[in-house]
């Protein structure tokens, strides 16, 4: 198939936009790019795709992304984090079924490729979403998916009393740090290796020390990447302070900081974090 007469955005070492360009793709695979009068000439028997006034470019990379949560959008707005999480949000997961999280992913997923974005790192998949329905819409979709699995043993907020889990979305070491090596060993590299299974780990305050350095550990032996929500709230930084630590030097100090690990919403911050 020939893509004819569009704007192509490389993004190639040269970053070069070819104004009137044409992408050849045979299969599933883009073998020739240039001017449309050039490829049209080359590739005379080819069957033709007029893109005249659009706009191609690579796929776009979403690196952090919550799918259970688009079905719930509109559902508590105009509140604080902590108070989105646990008087709402936390609530209405918590009862979420295996075909709930199907639906949800199938929804995120449908939306992602609609907009451009290929490629999508997910944070925190609960068990109680059914992280087998979640790859199955990964694998029938064409969408490459680095799918974290949640891990925790903590069911508060920065170990708050008043910020607890609802009693649904509690998981142990066994369901959610032993639950993610068993989803990796099924699915990782699945799907023409779109499919990869990340540790999705609860933010510090959520997991014990000693699950995180075990996490780290496992990481490290089997190449299992992580990603983490870090200092997103001023009450992080509170129990980070708590426990004599900055936010980087706490996950220095269980081993999170690595070449593998993907740290979001990192708004509380100071100076030595950043150096």
């Amino acid at each position: 198939m020939l893509y004819t007469h569009a704007t192509i955005v490389t993004v190639d070492a040269s970053r070069r936009i070819i104004t009137d360009g044409a992408i050849r793709v045979v299969g599933d695979v883009i073998v020739d790019i240039g001017k449309t009068n050039l490829l049209k000439r080359k590739y005379a028997t080819d069957e033709e795709c007029d893109l005249s006034g659009r706009i191609i470019i690579p796929g776009l990379i979403s690196t952090h992304m919550h799918t259970a949560q688009t079905l719930l959008r509109g559902t508590a707005d105009d509140l604080e984090l902590v108070s989105w999480l646990c008087e709402r949000i936390w609530v209405l997961q918590g009862n979420f079924t295996a075909e709930d999280g199907y639906a949800a992913a199938r929804l995120s997923i449908g939306e992602m490729l609609k907009s451009g974005t290929t490629c999508f790192l997910e944070s925190m998949f609960a068990d109680r979403y059914g992280f087998d329905g979640l790859c199955r819409a990964v694998e029938e979709s064409g969408i490459r998916g680095c799918l974290g699995k949640i891990v925790m043993d903590i069911a508060k907020y920065a170990k708050d009393d008043a910020w607890a889990m609802h009693p649904g979305l509690v998981e142990n070491r066994e369901t959610s740090l032993l639950g993610t090596v068993k989803m990796w060993e099924k699915w990782n590299g699945a799907a023409d290796d779109r499919i990869r299974v990340w540790f999705g780990a609860r933010t510090p305050g959520g997991v014990s020390d000693t699950l995180y350095k075990e996490m780290t550990t496992i990481s490290k032996e089997k190449g299992i990447p992580i990603t983490m929500h870090c200092a997103e709230v001023k009450a992080d930084r509170d129990f980070f302070a708590s426990v004599s630590h900055t936010p980087m030097s706490y996950c220095k100090s269980v081993g999170l900081l690595s070449d593998s690990t993907v740290l979001v919403h990192m708004v509380h911050l100071d100076d030595s974090d950043i150096e």
